[in-house]
């Protein structure tokens, strides 16, 4: 019977056993003690994150600016808001107006007011009536093109397409008076070329003796043709 050996460990062995012991322990406690105060700054890279590890709840809301998106990669952006927004400055974009236009009398001839779309210019008549200052004021839509369409409730029917070239057909209310006048009565107007790829609708507004002028009048339209 073999004799059991009584020979106790070397010292170094007994280091190396307590040496590894300690470096398993020390890894243990690494990973489950490690948070974020630990991690020095800027030491996670790119290339240490996994690929589609970032999902969207770990984004924070209003993080991702439009800087930082390539537009070329988006697609249509079904939103309505947008849609109507550029309607709307497609629309302004066919809203004219004359503004304020003040004009001395002129017995019968017609002064230009304003060059309109396509066949039509807007004038206006201001005629001393008595030769006192009793001023006729009113405004006029010429056509250079036979057929054209015009109708004004305060003015001539014209709408079944029988205007001539260079005939001026008056638009809104005219005014017969002595005194200071402006903006009496209605003032709505429609217009359209022969074959209707032009096609006005409109207000018209005319004064007399306002504004330090004998006559002025102010016109807005909006194209729809």
């Amino acid at each position: 019977m073999k004799k059991i050996s009584t020979k106790r460990p070397s010292p170094a062995l007994v280091i190396s056993v307590l040496a590894l012991f300690v470096a398993l322990g020390g890894s243990a406690y690494a990973a489950s003690k490690v948070g974020t105060k630990d991690i020095r700054k800027n030491a996670i890279t790119a290339a240490k994150i996994k690929k589609n590890a970032v999902t969207t709840a770990k984004v924070k809301n209003n993080a991702i600016t439009g800087a930082k998106i390539d537009e070329s990669s988006l697609g249509a952006v079904p939103s309505a808001v947008n849609a109507t927004n550029a309607l709307n400055a497609a629309n302004f974009s066919r809203f004219h107006t004359t503004g304020l236009v003040k004009v001395s009398f002129n017995n019968d001839a017609l002064r230009p007011i304003a060059p309109g779309p396509g066949p039509f210019t807007f004038k206006g008549l201001c005629v001393d009536t008595d030769g006192g200052g009793g001023f006729f004021s009113s405004v006029l839509l010429e056509t250079s093109q036979a057929g054209a369409f015009i109708y004004s409730p305060d003015g001539l029917d014209y709408s079944e397409g029988n205007t001539t070239v260079g005939g001026g057909y008056q638009i809104g209310p005219d005014i017969t008076t002595g005194k200071p006048s402006w903006g009496k009565g209605g003032g709505e107007f429609t217009a359209a070329s022969a074959d209707g790829s032009v096609q006005l609708k409109g207000w018209v507004s005319v004064g007399t003796h306002v504004f330090g002028a004998d006559c002025a009048y102010d016109i807005s339209y909006v194209e729809v043709g």
